[in-house]
Parts: C-alpha cells; structure tokens; sequence
C-alpha cells in the first residue's frame, strides 16, 4: 500500500545567481515521499530531513519516491534503459498511482510555465513512467524544476536497508547540487553550445558522483553511530582494491570519495570537507573547470594516488608519499 507524508521545512534563502531557467525557489520547501517498500515512511523521512540539513541552501521541495522490485529478469544497459532490469512486484493498479502521482508532482511545478522546461518535464516523465514499468533498478535524482528535486529509486531483493539508506543519502545529494547541469544550460544558446556545457560537466563526473558518495557515507556513518567512518571508508576502498584494481573509474563514485578524501587530509584546499558536505562546491556553475585535473596539480596528484592507503597501527589511512 502507498504511504505518502509531506513535512514543511522552515529555512532562509540565499540567492545566488541563477541562470534563466532557475526560477525562485521556495523559502518553505515541502518534503512529499511516495512510497511502495517494506521501508518505513518515516525512516525516509528521517533520512531525507537528517540529509537535507547538512546543506548550506536547502530551498527546493523534494519528492522521494522508492518501491520493492523483483529478482533481476535481465542486464544490459542502453541509452534509452539504462539500468537492469528486474520482475515486477507491484500490481498495474499500483504502477498506475505510483506513476500518476509522480507525474501530478512534477506538473504542478511553477517550473512548466517556461515552455523549454514544460517540454524537458514531458520527456523525463516519459522516461521515469518507461523505466518504472520496464522494472529498472533505477537509482537517479530527476531535477523537474529549480524549485522541485527528486529522489527515485527501485530498491531491489539484495538491498539491504543500510544499502538503500546509501543509495538515498547519496542521491539526496545529487538532487541538492544546485548546479549540476541542468541550471548552467542557458536554453537560448545554439545547441553546440549546451552540448558544450554538458561535455564539461560529464568530463568532471568524478567530482559529482563522489562528492555524493563522500556526504552519503559520512550522513550514513553519523545516522548510526559510526565512531571512525574514516577509518571504515579506507578499509572497505583498501578490500576493494585488492579485488578490482587502482581504476577509479572501475568504482567511481567510491574510489572518488577516497581521492576527495585525500584532497582534504592533504589540507591544500580550504573548507573542502565542509563545502562537499554542505554542497557548497555546487553553488554555481565554474566547479568542472575547479575540479578539472588539468587544470589543477592537486586534483591531478588526488587522482593519481587515491589508492595508496594501508594499515598502521591498526587503522587505515593514506601512506605517508601519498600525504606528502
């Protein structure tokens, strides 16, 4: 059965400059879940408020939408797919609510009196309706407006709940990344152009996808009371390595998290931590240039020497080259 919960949030708005499609955002942000998992409403819901008050701009309304898949029935991505795909366990009555309030949710936006957003709405409702009924195991955050960010996810058999609290938190973040892509496209430049932005941001997908990853972990290890989540990260990154190789990109969004770790133990960066955590680093659209390892020694050496951690003493951390 559905269960769906809003929460009103008070909070203040600071503006910063937004590009035309990033209409004002609501000083009072709602919080909407829908629901369809063995989860608990309400541990959702304190995991998206638990999250969403460690950024430093929390304006938007949030809409998490989760549900209960099947055992997986095939894999293989495409562009059109791109997730597994998994049996069905709700009914068509159920996909029927679930998709008709997802799509209520985004409709309603403010956002869609803009003509160019109403048409990219129509088509991501599409997508999330195709991948809902083709039993993906999608786990993204769809951005509909500036004002209206999401949380979607299929949640699958071998999830378990601290796997899902992970998945969530980490897309929670990206949600919350007020400048990821979509706000630095300014629709009225030629389509070279847009393509030109998108590029970049996708070149820098390191630093989006562990940037999540590195706030997912941390929110995590707070919520239950880990006391050396640093010490846990390495660990589990240092398991990893041994069977997958020093690839970043053969993990990216967990060997990321270690690289960016790495650039905070290096200290050569003011506030890193503290900007990741509060999704500071996102407050406007020049962050691929600044994470960019060519344009950036540092970034560079992060992404070169993640790998480099061992035990000492007992507890995991960087080698010594590695901090130097």
């Amino acid at each position: 059965m559905k269960k769906t919960i809003k929460l009103f949030i008070n909070t203040f708005l600071i503006l910063f400059i937004l590009s035309p499609l990033a209409i004002a955002a609501s000083t009072n942000p709602s919080v909407e879940i829908i629901n369809y998992s063995k989860i608990p409403t309400a541990t959702l819901m304190k995991w998206t408020e638990f999250g969403g008050s460690k950024f430093s701009d929390w304006q938007a309304e949030t809409l998490g939408v989760i549900w209960e898949l099947g055992e997986l029935k095939s894999e293989g991505k495409t562009d059109v797919f791109p997730f597994n795909k998994h049996h069905l366990t709700l009914s068509s009555e159920q996909i029927k609510e679930l998709t008709s309030g997802i799509k209520e949710w985004i409709m309603t936006s403010e956002c869609n009196a803009d003509s160019y957003r109403a048409e990219e709405n129509k088509w991501g409702y599409k997508d999330i309706e195709h991948w809902i009924k083709g039993g993906a195991d999608v786990a993204t955050a769809p951005d509909p407006c500036y004002d209206r960010r999401m949380v979607l996810m299929g949640r699958t058999p071998q999830q378990d709940e601290k796997t899902v609290q992970q998945i969530w938190l980490h897309e929670l973040y990206h949600a919350h990344s007020n400048y990821l892509t979509n706000y630095c496209v300014n629709p009225n430049d030629s389509q070279r152009d847009r393509d030109e932005i998108f590029d970049k941001h996708d070149s820098q997908r390191w630093f989006g996808e562990g940037t999540a990853e590195y706030f997912a972990f941390m929110a995590k290890a707070e919520m239950n009371g880990v006391s050396d989540p640093v010490n846990a990260m390495l660990k589990d990154a240092h398991s990893k390595i041994q069977r997958e190789g020093k690839d970043l990109f053969s993990n990216m969004a967990g060997n990321s998290a270690v690289a960016l770790r790495l650039l905070m133990e290096r200290g050569k960066i003011p506030n890193l931590e503290k900007d990741v955590l509060s999704a500071a680093v996102f407050h406007n659209c020049d962050w691929p240039d600044r994470w960019n390892r060519e344009e950036s020694n540092e970034v560079d050496f992060a992404l070169k020497n993640w790998f480099r951690i061992e035990n000492k003493n007992g507890t995991w951390g960087f080698s010594d080259a590695a901090l130097r």
